[in-house]
C-alpha cells in the first residue's frame, strides 16, 4: 500500500490546532512600540492590527496605529488613557498589563524582526484559513468547478499581496520614462552623491585609511576632500571605524582638525561624529545590525564611513552568502539616511606574473556591490616621489566601471598641509593627461 504524502493527512485534526502564533513576539512588538517611538513608527507602517493573533494584542496595536495617526505621544501612561476613554482597558487587560509589556520587552531595537515573526505566522493563519474555505467551498455544487478554481487562485493571491500590492510602482512607457528630468543630489558637487557607494583599495600602508580620514573632515568642515584649498558645503559626518582603537584614531584626527582649522574652516560640533570598535562588527548578528542602525537613525548623516571590509563579519572573507547580508545592513543604512557609504578594502598579494590587483580582498560580491572603486598604487617614478614631501605618489585607478562620471583625480601626492592632494605629472600628456611613470617633480 502506497503511503498517503503529508498533506492528505485528517484535515479536521490539523484545523483543530492550535493556529501559528507566538506570543513573545507580540508582547515584545509591544513594548518596544511603547517605548520607542522610532520602533512605533517602523512597526506601524508594516503590521496590520489583525496580524495579531491575541484579540487584546490586536486591540491595544489598534490604540497605538490611531495614536500615531493623530500624532500623540504613545507611551504606557496615554495608550492607557486612550483605551480607558474608550471604556476598553479592562478588556486588553488593565494599565498593568500595558506597563508589563514595556518593562517585558528586551529591547527595542530589535522591535523589526518581532514585526516580522508576527507577520509569519498571521501569513500561515491565513493559509490555514484559504485552506479550510477551499475545502468547503469544493464539497458544495453551488458554482463551476473552473470559477471555484479561479476564486482560490485570487483568494491566495491577496495573501500574497496583503500590504505589498499597493506599494509597488507601475510599469511606464519608456517614451514618458525619458521625459522626467535628472537632478544630482550632490554633497560635494561632480564627485559624491547621496545614496553612492565606494570602496576605496590599496596594499597595506597604501594610504586608503588615511584617505578615507581626510575626506571624513574636510566633508564635515567645508572642503573638498580631494582638494582642500577649495570650500564646500559643510555635511554631517559618522564614522564607524571598525579596526583602530580610539587612542590612535585620535592621534591620526587631531592633525587633519588642525589643517581645517589653518584653512578657516575649523571643524563645528554636531558635523562629525564618530565611534570606534577596534573588535569590530559582525553584521550578520541582528545586535551588530542594530547597534549600526540605532547610529544611523539617529544622526541620519550625510556620509557614512564603515569598514574595513573584513571587519564587518567574523566569518570566511570569500563566503558570498555572508558578504550578501553585510551589504543588505548597509544598504539599509544608506536608505534610512539617504547617505553616500564609504569604504575600505585590502587588495590581494600580488603574484610573480604582474602587479598586485587592485580589486577587493574577499567576496567577489565587493566588485559588483559598489557605483565606484578606486585603487590606490604607487606611481611608477619612485625617485620623484621619494623627493616629494612625505615621500609618497599614487596613481588613482577605477578597479570598476563607474557607473556615472565624476571628477576623481588621477594623480595624489603627500601635501604639505594635508596628507593627500592632486597634482600633474610633470611627463603628463597636455591634452589626456596620460603619464607613463606618475614624476612629481
Amino acid at each position: 500500500m502506497t503511503e498517503a504524502p503529508p498533506w492528505t493527512e485528517d484535515p479536521v485534526g490539523a484545523i483543530a490546532r492550535v493556529q501559528p502564533h507566538d506570543e513573545a513576539a507580540e508582547m515584545a512588538t509591544l513594548g518596544a512600540c511603547l517605548i520607542s517611538p522610532r520602533a512605533a513608527r517602523e512597526v506601524v507602517d508594516f503590521l496590520d492590527p489583525r496580524s495579531f493573533y491575541a484579540p487584546r494584542h490586536s486591540e491595544i496595536f489598534y490604540a497605538i496605529c490611531r495614536m500615531h495617526a493623530l500624532r500623540q505621544p504613545i507611551d504606557p501612561i496615554t495608550v492607557a488613557k486612550h483605551l480607558a476613554d474608550l471604556g476598553r482597558l479592562q478588556a486588553v487587560g488593565g494599565a498593568g498589563y500595558i506597563q508589563g509589556l514595556a518593562n517585558a520587552v528586551p529591547t527595542a531595537g530589535n522591535a523589526e524582526y518581532y514585526a516580522e515573526i508576527i507577520e509569519d505566522r498571521y501569513l500561515r493563519r491565513s493559509i490555514i484559513e484559504h485552506g479550510t474555505r477551499c475545502v468547503e467551498a469544493g464539497f458544495k455544487q453551488d458554482r463551476e468547478s473552473t470559477d471555484l478554481v479561479e476564486w482560490a487562485v485570487a483568494s491566495a493571491r491577496e495573501i500574497r499581496d496583503r500590504g505589498v500590492a499597493t506599494e509597488d510602482s507601475p510599469t511606464e512607457d519608456i517614451l514618458d520614462f525619458i521625459q522626467h528630468e535628472d537632478t544630482y543630489d550632490w554633497i560635494v558637487p561632480g564627485l559624491l552623491e547621496h545614496g553612492d557607494r565606494l570602496i576605496l583599495t590599496a596594499s597595506e600602508g597604501g594610504g586608503k585609511s588615511t584617505l578615507l580620514r581626510q575626506m571624513a573632515v574636510c566633508l564635515a568642515a567645508g572642503l573638498h576632500p580631494l582638494d582642500p584649498g577649495k570650500h564646500t558645503e559643510p555635511k554631517r559626518v559618522l564614522v564607524l571605524d571598525c579596526e583602530n582603537g580610539e587612542p590612535a584614531s585620535r592621534r591620526k584626527y587631531r592633525p587633519l582638525l588642525n589643517s581645517a582649522e589653518r584653512a578657516k574652516r575649523g571643524m563645528r560640533r554636531g558635523q562629525f561624529d564618530i565611534r570606534c570598535r577596534p573588535e569590530g562588527v559582525d553584521l550578520t548578528r541582528p545586535a551588530d545590525r542594530a547597534w549600526v542602525m540605532r547610529r544611523v537613525e539617529r544622526i541620519k548623516p550625510d556620509v557614512l564611513i564603515i569598514g574595513p571590509v573584513y571587519r564587518l563579519h567574523a566569518g570566511n572573507p570569500n563566503d558570498e552568502e555572508l558578504a550578501r547580508k553585510v551589504s543588505a545592513v548597509i544598504d539599509e543604512a544608506r536608505a534610512t539616511a539617504n547617505c553616500a557609504v564609504l569604504m575600505e578594502a585590502h587588495s590581494p598579494h600580488g603574484g610573480p606574473m604582474g602587479p598586485r590587483s587592485l580589486r577587493p580582498l574577499g567576496s567577489s560580491l565587493w566588485m559588483r556591490w559598489p557605483e565606484f572603486g578606486f585603487g590606490l598604487r604607487p606611481v611608477e617614478d619612485e625617485k620623484s616621489a621619494a623627493n616629494a614631501p612625505g615621500a609618497r605618489g599614487r596613481r588613482v585607478l577605477p578597479w570598476r566601471g563607474m557607473r556615472d562620471e565624476r571628477d576623481w583625480p588621477p594623480f595624489i601626492r603627500a601635501g604639505d598641509d594635508w596628507p593627500w592632494v592632486p597634482y600633474k605629472p610633470i611627463d603628463a600628456d597636455p591634452f589626456s593627461g596620460h603619464s607613463e611613470t606618475g614624476a612629481i617633480w
